[in-house]
């Protein structure tokens, strides 16, 4: 009974054809003709032609042919606006070529027309455009799909338009006259320089939120700002813990934790007292900001939902963490590989700094300066190696980078897009040059792969 093929090698056996955009500057003017009314318009259409065809399981990489061809002609599309129509081109002369109607794609896979409607076929050229006899049916089905896609695109830009901001108009109660009162002096800060209070931007264009009667921040999902560090504490108590843990890679609370936690927590709870957040009506306070949550500004954080609200506390959090590791790393008394000359273990006695008592305290230093220079070794080493590879078979390179990229030799098999047959070949070749490149020996030519003859009758 024969074995049923896996679904790797059904896809690998399959060959997908593969098309994309031509480059803007092999656009071409299309006069399209309908039979029924006689009409004729002109429109611009972009030239979309067949590449290569795809067997693997995924396309190759950008930087990998043929796909980097693919990628030299589709990049100056992103500064200027794909044409409505596009031309099936075969060849240099389009009489023939079906015309479509396009929805901006620049590259697909498939066969021909890919589920668009075919408008009509380029009949001949006349002077600098060609001639299309149109389909008025397919017209109108494209001008259907294109109105289709205009509603869904302004639908989305008014679902992420927030409302306008209209300030209501409050209509005075009329009263004696009076005179005016005197004009009230502006609110001066620690520095002396008065605070403008926070104005709004109408052109806001962040995530939609609203104010409660508390005064709480309500975001566009639902979640509640807290007003200040207590409440944020009661509500989140083991959020700073957490951080720090994940910071510093610990799975257990230890003194380090701790003690990190805590310098945080103080950070958070108390601002510096020549802080700017601290001057009276800063954030929209009338007494200033106290902590480090008041501070908190939904417009500049273009919302207030509970991801924007942790990504400013991160964020913070972030700011002190390596603000305070820096200063320790540049504090010599903080560094961990430093030695007490001159002290015993227990240090209970101090001793000479002899030449033995240092060698024999800076063992560790030196298995650190070791693995260090070793490490840089081999980097170069290895680049040495990749560079000498790209010189004397560059067909083998790419596995270099698929073991870099994966490791075990299944899964950079499938980063190739290769079976595994094939990619023990690129690895027995990788071998004959290693041996070649450590002896300084002639590089001889690659066997040819190995073809199994057909079974005889």
């Amino acid at each position: 009974m024969p074995r049923r093929p896996t679904l790797l090698e059904e896809i690998q056996s399959k060959s997908v054809p593969v098309y994309a955009l031509q480059h803007p500057d092999k656009r071409v003017t299309l006069k399209l003709k309908n039979p029924e009314s006689g009409e004729a318009v002109v429109e611009n259409a972009a030239l979309i032609s067949f590449v290569y065809n795809l067997t693997g399981p995924r396309r190759p990489q950008p930087s990998e042919e043929p796909e980097k061809t693919i990628y030299g002609n589709l990049r100056p599309w992103k500064k200027s606006p794909i044409p409505d129509f596009v031309v099936v081109a075969e060849s240099t002369d389009l009489t023939g070529a079906p015309v479509l109607a396009w929805d901006g794609k620049k590259s697909l896979q498939g066969v021909v027309p890919w589920g668009r409607p075919v408008v009509g076929v380029v009949s001949g050229q006349e002077a600098d455009y060609w001639t299309v006899i149109v389909d008025p049916k397919a017209m109108a089905v494209a001008k259907q799909q294109q109105a289709v896609r205009q509603a869904a695109a302004l639908k989305k830009i008014a679902l992420t338009t927030p409302p306008e901001i209209i300030p209501p108009v409050v209509v005075p109660a009329p009263r004696a006259v009076a005179p005016p009162p005197p004009e009230p002096e502006p609110v001066v800060a620690v520095d002396g320089v008065p605070v403008e209070e926070d104005k709004i931007d109408f052109d806001y264009t962040g995530d939609p939120f609203t104010v409660n009667a508390d005064g709480h921040f309500v975001g566009d999902d639902g979640f509640v700002v807290p007003m200040d560090f207590d409440e944020f504490y009661q509500r989140f108590p083991k959020y700073v813990l957490n951080w720090v843990k994940k910071r510093l890679n610990r799975f257990m609370v230890d003194e380090d934790v701790e003690d990190w936690t805590q310098d945080l927590l103080i950070h958070m709870k108390w601002l510096p007292q020549a802080s700017k957040h601290r001057n009276p009506g800063a954030n929209g306070r009338k007494k200033g900001c106290a902590d480090v949550v008041e501070t908190f500004n939904p417009y500049q954080q273009y919302g207030a939902s509970e991801r924007r609200f942790r990504n400013y506390i991160n964020f913070c959090l972030a700011n002190k963490f390596n603000t305070v590791q820096s200063k320790r790393q540049k504090n010599p008394v903080c560094r961990p590989g430093n030695v007490a000359f001159g002290v015993s273990l227990d240090e209970t006695e101090t001793q000479l700094n002899s030449d033995e008592f240092i060698h024999s305290n800076s063992s560790h230093l030196a298995a650190t300066a070791e693995r260090v220079q070793k490490q840089h070794d081999d980097r170069l080493f290895t680049n040495q190696f990749k560079d000498y590879v790209r010189k004397e078979d560059p067909s083998v390179f790419p596995a270099i980078e698929a073991l870099e990229a994966c490791g075990p030799m299944g899964e950079a098999a499938e980063y190739m897009g290769v079976n595994e047959q094939e990619f023990s070949r690129y690895r027995a070749r990788l071998k004959q040059l290693a041996e070649c490149f450590l002896k300084s020996q002639p590089v001889p030519r690659q066997r040819k792969p190995y073809k199994k003859r057909a079974a005889s009758a």
